[in-house]
Formats: structure tokens, sequence, C-alpha cells
């Protein structure tokens, strides 16, 4: 599927509300407030944002998904706190693949970092392979990593850094 990539906007609020599943995307509470979804904006100066945020328009203009990263200046790296693709009928449809390759040339290219992180809950196999064709790479498990009511959950911790993903888009 063709899309086109943008910065999120306050507009975007009440169509992505519904796509923000508290119990994933653990930075949010019930219910979503725009409060809570400014978080996915891009803010700060152009030249060092410390928020990136991205939408996927569909040829329609309506947003089909959409990926938040925190960045870090001081470490060089951007940490991305949340992708998802709204409607489940367009997962696995490159929509996801593309958003992350332009969140990636944002941050690699744009901005010049060092390292793109993210974690993935241990049992998401399907999130790991698909940041794996991506060419992130698992650093490790974080066991136990954070407590979701009476159980522990752990965090796979994948990275890609500048140099791989240079070596990844010059190869045909």
């Amino acid at each position: 599927m063709d899309v086109t990539i943008t910065e999120l906007t306050r507009n975007d609020f009440p169509l992505v509300r519904p796509w923000i599943d508290p119990a994933l995307f653990r930075i949010f509470r019930q219910p979503v407030d725009d409060g809570q979804l400014e978080r996915l904006l891009t803010r700060g100066p152009a030249d060092r944002p410390t928020d990136l945020g991205y939408k996927a328009v569909d040829s329609a203009g309506k947003p089909v998904a959409l990926a938040h990263a925190v960045l870090d200046w001081a470490n060089e790296l951007a940490h991305v706190q949340q992708i998802v693709v709204g409607d489940e009928h367009l997962r696995r449809q490159g929509v996801g693949g593309a958003l992350m390759r332009h969140v990636l040339a944002a941050c690699f290219g744009h901005h010049g970092l060092h390292r793109v992180q993210l974690f993935v809950d241990e049992g998401n196999d399907a999130a790991r392979a698909f940041y794996g064709e991506l060419g992130f790479q698992t650093d490790g498990l974080m066991r136990d990593a954070q407590k979701i009511g009476d159980r522990f959950v752990g965090w796979y911790c994948m990275s890609l850094l500048r140099g791989e993903w240079d070596d990844k888009m010059a190869t045909p």
C-alpha cells in the first residue's frame, strides 16, 4: 500500500485515540485524552527536537498509522516508543515498514544520530521479526522489566546503529 509520511498533528487525535491501547503502550492510562496524546507530537527545535511524531496517510488523506520516538541528544540515540498501524486489515501490507524506514531516515540521515532502539515484549515474536527485517539486532532480554497487574513482563531491547542502517540502505 502506498502511503505518505507526515508529522502527526493535534487534528489527528480523534482518529488515533482508539489505536492507543494502554496495555501495549504503557506510557498511556485510560481514558487516553489529548493531554496524553500530546506526547506523540514532534516537539522542540527543528534541528534538535526532543520528540518525533509521524503518521502514515493513505491516498485518500486518512491517517492509517503512527510512530513516535524520543531523542536523546547526549547519547545520540532515539528510542521508538510507539508504532501502530490502526486498521488491522492494513497490517502486513508494508505500512509499518514504510513508516519505520521514514523514522530511521530522519534519525540517522537528517538528525545524524548514532543509535535507534526500542523495546519489544518478550512474547511478541511478530514484532521482533518485523524489526529484524528492518535490520534491528536483539541486544538482550530485560527480564521482568515492568509489573502489569499481578505479573511481570520482560522486554527485548533491540537496536540499529547508523553504520548498519547505511549498509542496509546501500544493499540493493
